[in-house]
C-alpha cells in the first residue's frame, strides 16, 4: 500500500514508481476529507510518501495520520521528499506512529527540487534535471533495500521541535495575492488541499486564516499570477511533470 501527499509532483511520483514496484493500493490523501480505516494484506508494507515542512510534516498529512486506522500493519517504510535537509523530521513522524502503537517506521530523506520559493531560489531547469536524476539513483536504491535510512543526531531533534513551530506561522495566508495576468481558471481553487481559496469576481481569494503551506496554488498557476508577498516575485515555478520522466 502506497500512501501519498504531493503538491508539486515529487511526492507522486515517489509514489508511483514505488506502486509501480510493490502494487498494492495507491491512495491520494487528498482524496479523503475524514477518518478512514485501511487494513493491509499480511506481510504487506506502508509506504507513505510526503514533503518536508520546516522539518515535519505538514498539518494535512499529520491530521490524516493521526485520525486514520491502520490494521494489520507490520512495517511502515517513510519517504519524505525535500530540497535540502530534513533535520529532526524523522523523530517527529516516528513519535506519531508510535503514539498509536504502531511499528517505529524506516525514514528516508529524499533530495529533489526545492519548491520553498518563498525562502530559496528555484534552481534552473538544467540543475533541476541533475538534482532530480540524483534523486532516481537514490530512489532505486530505497525500493532495493540497499539505502541507509535517515537517522537525525540527538542535538538535531532537540532543536527540531522550534524550527517546526514556524510552520504555524507560515501557514498564515494573508501574504498570498493575485496580479493581473489572472486569468480565472480556477486551477487554485479546484487543486488546494485544504479548500482555502474561493473565486470572487472571478479571481481566487483565500478564505481560510490558514492553509497546508504547500504552495500547490502558485507553482501550479499556468499564469504565474499568484505570489506570497514580495519574496516570491521573478522566481521561477517548479513542477515534477515539467520534466520528462523517461529520460530520468
Amino acid at each position: 500500500m502506497v500512501i501519498y501527499y504531493s503538491s508539486t509532483g515529487n511526492s507522486k511520483h515517489v509514489a508511483l514508481k514505488l506502486h509501480e514496484e510493490f502494487k498494492g493500493d495507491l491512495i491520494d490523501v487528498c482524496d479523503f476529507e475524514q477518518s478512514s480505516s485501511f487494513c493491509l494484506a499480511d506481510g504487506e508494507v506502508l509506504f507513505l510518501v510526503t514533503f518536508n515542512c520546516f522539518w515535519g510534516i505538514s498539518n494535512r498529512m499529520e491530521t490524516f495520520i493521526r485520525n486514520s486506522e491502520f490494521r494489520n500493519l507490520k512495517e511502515i517504510v517513510i519517504i519524505i521528499t525535500c530540497g535540502g535537509y530534513l533535520g529532526g523530521a524523522d523523530d517527529s513522524i516516528e513519535r506519531l506512529f508510535l503514539e498509536k502503537g504502531l511499528p517505529k517506521p524506516i525514514v528516508h530523506s529524499l533530495v529533489m527540487v526545492t519548491n520553498y520559493s518563498i525562502l530559496h531560489d528555484v534552481p534552473s531547469f538544467e540543475t533541476q534535471k541533475r538534482k532530480l536524476l540524483r534523486a532516481e539513483k537514490k530512489l532505486g536504491k530505497i525500493i532495493e533495500g540497499a539505502q541507509k535510512p535517515y537517522h537525525s543526531n540527538g542535538f538535531i531533534r532537540k532543536v527540531t521541535p522550534k524550527i517546526h513551530d514556524q510552520y504555524e506561522k507560515a501557514r498564515n495566508t494573508v501574504p498570498f495575492h493575485v496580479n493581473s495576468f489572472c486569468i480565472g481558471c480556477e486551477l487554485c481553487m479546484k487543486s488546494c488541499p485544504v479548500h482555502a481559496i474561493e473565486m470572487k469576481g472571478n479571481r481566487p481569494a483565500w478564505v481560510k486564516h490558514k492553509c497546508d503551506h504547500c504552495l500547490k496554488c502558485l507553482h501550479r498557476c499556468p499564469a504565474k499570477a499568484i505570489d506570497y508577498g514580495d519574496s516570491t516575485q521573478n522566481r521561477l515555478r517548479y513542477t515534477y511533470e515539467a520534466h520528462d520522466s523517461r529520460h530520468l
